[in-house]
C-alpha cells in the first residue's frame, strides 16, 4: 500500500524544486512517462538525462537548460521512495507546481 505522507512530503519538495529552478512543466511529465515505460528505472532515467543535458533536441538553448535542471533535481533528490512511489511523487510534484504557477 503506498505511504501517501512519504509522497505527498516528497511532492512537495519536487514542486519547490521545480519553481525554483524554472523548470519546463511538460518535460517533467515527459519524464514521468519516460521512467513508467522503463519499468520505474531510475538508473536508465538518470541516463536519458545525461544524453539529453549533453546533446538535447535542436529546438533551443532552453532545452538544454531544463534537461540540466531537471538532471540535476533527480540527481538530488535523495528519497527512500521507489518505483511506482517515486513516479506517484514526481507526478505530484508536477501537478502542484502546476498550481502554484497558476496553470492547470
Amino acid at each position: 500500500m503506498p505511504d501517501w505522507d512519504a509522497i505527498m512530503s516528497e511532492a512537495e519538495r519536487l514542486a519547490e524544486w521545480f519553481l525554483h529552478r524554472n523548470v519546463d512543466l511538460a518535460e517533467a511529465q515527459k519524464l514521468l512517462d519516460y521512467f513508467a515505460r522503463k519499468d520505474f528505472d531510475s538508473d536508465a532515467v538518470s541516463k536519458y538525462l545525461d544524453a539529453m543535458s549533453q546533446n538535447p533536441p535542436p529546438r533551443s538553448k532552453r532545452s538544454q537548460k531544463h534537461f540540466r535542471n531537471l538532471k540535476q533535481i533527480w540527481d538530488e533528490w535523495q528519497t527512500s521512495l521507489e518505483g511506482q512511489d517515486k513516479a506517484r511523487a514526481w507526478g505530484w510534484g508536477v501537478r502542484e507546481a502546476r498550481v502554484r504557477r497558476g496553470g492547470r
